[in-house]
């Protein structure tokens, strides 16, 4: 039987949580390390916190999060200073729905492409997670796609993020004084909107492009809000990535939508397997 286990995932938007098998309480991301410490103050008992986080993570210490505030870098030790005889596991949150779609689809070999707050990426090959040397693996968001006039969270001014991501569509929203409409509304749009929608099809099926041909998984799996709120953008998006694949690579490829709920949290389970 499981311990008494609480498991979070923290992304640039959202804050969820659940207590093992239960319910999944969703919140706006605000100050979350405060909303954590309120949820397991208000958990008796608990053994286990596994913890998904939209940023990239080593040896229980945040290293990089562009797009969520951070106050305690080692979040791990601060958290089992606070709560002694807790047992905490931090992963980067695409790397735990990595481990989620592993077990759902029972391949070794996945990878996971989510477009929410950021655009990231995750592989698990032979069964396990790639993870590369600092744990950064994967960080597919911040590879150089185009040069424009505004600055990724990670400092940089041509990530691909910049162009298919909900934070980078926002700050090109501002940049050209786009409608508040979706990314779907902006193909029927005017002119600039429609080249900053067609830009975001194209970045994005570049960056699965690159997951195929460079990881080779048996599936990719697509998500995140801007995805599944997209259906237009999911249409356009497809037929590229075929183009700019590596031929025998794409016809290995099975290419699904994420089809598991809060898939992150499900993996923030699996990391203590």
């Amino acid at each position: 039987m499981m311990e008494p286990s609480l498991f979070f995932d923290i992304g640039g938007s959202h804050f969820r949580y659940r207590s093992e098998e239960g319910e999944v309480h969703r919140l706006k991301t605000q100050r979350w390390e405060n909303q954590m410490l309120d949820v397991i103050e208000s958990h008796r008992g608990i053994k286990r916190i596994g913890i998904a986080f939209a940023g990239q993570v080593f040896n229980g210490e945040i290293r990089s999060a562009p797009n969520i505030a951070v106050e305690h870098q080692n979040i791990q030790a601060f958290l089992e200073c606070r709560f002694p005889g807790v047992q905490v596991r931090i992963e980067n949150d695409l790397k735990c729905a990595a481990l989620a779609y592993r077990q759902r689809f029972k391949y070794d070999t996945i990878g996971v492409l989510y477009v929410g707050t950021g655009l990231g990426s995750a592989s698990v090959s032979e069964g396990k997670i790639v993870r590369g040397c600092g744990n950064m693996a994967g960080e597919i968001g911040h590879v150089g796609y185009q040069s424009v006039p505004l600055v990724c969270g990670c400092g940089k001014s041509d990530c691909l993020e910049l162009f298919a991501s909900g934070s980078g569509l926002e700050k090109q929203r501002h940049l050209f004084g786009l409608s508040d409409l979706s990314v779907d509304g902006w193909f029927e749009g005017n002119v600039q909107e429609r080249r900053t929608a067609e830009t975001a099809a194209d970045a994005l099926a570049y960056a699965a492009s690159l997951m195929i041909t460079l990881h080779n998984p048996s599936v990719l799996v697509i998500g995140g809000g801007v995805w599944e709120d997209n259906p237009m953008l999911r249409e356009k998006v497809k037929p590229l990535i075929a183009a700019k694949t590596f031929p025998p690579a794409y016809k290995e490829c099975r290419i699904v939508d994420a089809d598991l709920d809060n898939a992150p949290l499900i993996g923030a389970a699996l990391l203590f397997e």
